[in-house]
């Protein structure tokens, strides 16, 4: 049986609405005032922020070496390819008020990623469903 490719997108948090708000504000108040090489750079980092937050995913597909995951952070940085069967552990965190929550992934020699799917629940099953079809290989 051939899985399909399956992608899921970061959560647009409220914590990334605001440091968008916020950065967008400094900006223009930068600008405003005449201070335009520490408005550029406020710009940029707004910039930054969206392109991750609205172009981050992370796609589990198959290939000849087993099942993947494909965790790509937007274009201005390098994806990260994961071997399912790699992947030890995986938590549920909240931030510090719990105004977010995010995964942690445990995976080969003591490396640890955090990502933010759209859907928690929904990806942990695609993962325990490809980590068994792996094993079954």
């Amino acid at each position: 049986i051939k899985i399909m490719n399956r992608v899921f997108h970061q959560r647009f948090t409220l914590v990334a609405k605001c440091n968008i708000a916020l950065f967008s504000l400094l900006a223009a108040y930068l600008f405003w005032n005449k201070i335009a090489l520490p408005g550029t750079m406020v710009l940029i980092i707004v910039v930054g922020i969206i392109e991750r937050t609205l172009h981050s995913s992370y796609t589990f597909t198959s290939t000849d070496q087993g099942e993947m995951l494909i965790i790509d952070r937007g274009r201005f940085s390098k994806k990260r390819i994961i071997r399912v069967s790699d992947i030890i552990q995986y938590t549920e965190m909240t931030t510090v008020f719990g105004l977010c929550s995010y995964l942690l992934l445990e995976y080969g020699a003591q490396h640890i990623i955090s990502i933010q799917p759209e859907n928690n629940d929904h990806f942990m099953e695609e993962l325990k469903k490809r980590q068994e079809k792996d094993l079954q290989k």
